[in-house]
């Protein structure tokens, strides 16, 4: 039984990071000028709420993730299952993703995973 759980995780994150794939492509590596860090356009994935992303290959977690009241989608006006928006690479270890007047901070996640598999 611990083989099939391990197994159907496993298919679960791989979906996961395919279905996710497309919102962290749009992000290229951010280059640092003497203006500052810059924007580029950005899809987030939306559906079970604000809660990761994956940029350059890499998740990160937002902090504090956005949700509806219940927790159970997007915030009120944002896109189901994409919100298209900006993102700025601010440093190595901090993203700024900006859409529809709100700011979502999205950090590296330690264990390179997204928060959970959103169905």
């Amino acid at each position: 039984m611990a083989r099939s759980t391990s197994r159907h995780r496993k298919v679960s994150l791989l979906v996961t990071a395919l279905m996710l794939t497309g919102c962290g492509s749009k992000a290229a590596t951010q280059e640092t000028s003497d203006e500052g860090p810059r924007s580029t356009p950005f899809s987030v994935y939306t559906h079970c709420g604000v809660e990761n992303v994956l940029i350059n290959g890499r998740w990160w977690h937002a902090k504090p993730p956005l949700y509806n009241p219940d927790r159970t989608g997007p915030p009120a006006g944002w896109g189901d299952p994409h919100q298209e928006g900006t993102l700025t690479m601010e440093s190595a270890d901090r993203a700024v993703f900006e859409a529809l007047d709100q700011r979502v901070m999205f950090l590296p996640a330690r264990d390179d995973a997204p928060v959970r598999v959103c169905r």
